[in-house]
């Protein structure tokens, strides 16, 4: 049995979803969200382009049934960078932190849910209009991406699994040195 089944209408599942990880409404309307490492909270700014891209998202929560957990969180990461995130920049910035996270944390869901992405037709990132998928089903929407698609992955499927977790890690390590590079000349300014 699915947590959310096909006859289910998106505006209701949602409610379910943000009443079960306890989100208000999905934070949408919050000036800043919060991104949990262990017992630390770092806030950031809640943009819009991050809010736009997080209402698709929490969709894509639904229609593939990744829990909002670390785990979860991870697969879903995958999952949409297989399929693509179009012009959701803050969809591919976020969900290149998730695979980042996934290669330590959980390899085996990171890789499994990369290429369940494969095999989709698309993304709810593309050509969507989030009022109007508020009132589709979840399965109309599944039907929509053709999610779970039988067909079997590529070599090339595999190829670009390793090629996504080298630009999160590349991007990573540049994060950290200019955080480091940040931190030091602000120490020198004080020394």
């Amino acid at each position: 049995m699915t947590k959310y089944p096909d006859t289910l209408i998106v505006k209701d599942a949602l409610n379910i979803y943000f009443d079960e990880y306890h989100f208000k409404d999905g934070g949408y309307n919050l000036k800043w969200f919060k991104i949990k490492l262990g017992p630390i909270f770092i806030p950031l700014p809640n943009i819009k382009s991050r809010v736009n891209a997080v209402k698709i998202h929490d969709i894509h929560h639904l229609l593939t049934e990744y829990n909002a957990d670390w785990k979860g969180e991870v697969e879903i990461g995958a999952w949409e960078i297989a399929t693509g995130c179009g012009k959701y920049w803050a969809a591919w910035l976020l969900n290149l932190g998730s695979l980042f996270i996934g290669m330590f944390l959980f390899p085996r869901a990171l890789y499994k849910a990369f290429m369940r992405g494969r095999k989709c037709k698309s993304s709810l990132y593309y050509n969507s209009n989030y009022p109007e998928l508020l009132s589709k089903t979840i399965g109309e929407l599944r039907e929509k991406i053709e999610i779970d698609l039988p067909e079997k992955n590529s070599f090339a499927d595999n190829l670009l699994f390793q090629t996504w977790c080298l630009i999160a890690l590349c991007y990573h390590i540049l994060v950290i040195l200019i955080l480091l590079l940040c931190i030091n000349k602000f120490c020198k300014l004080f020394s």
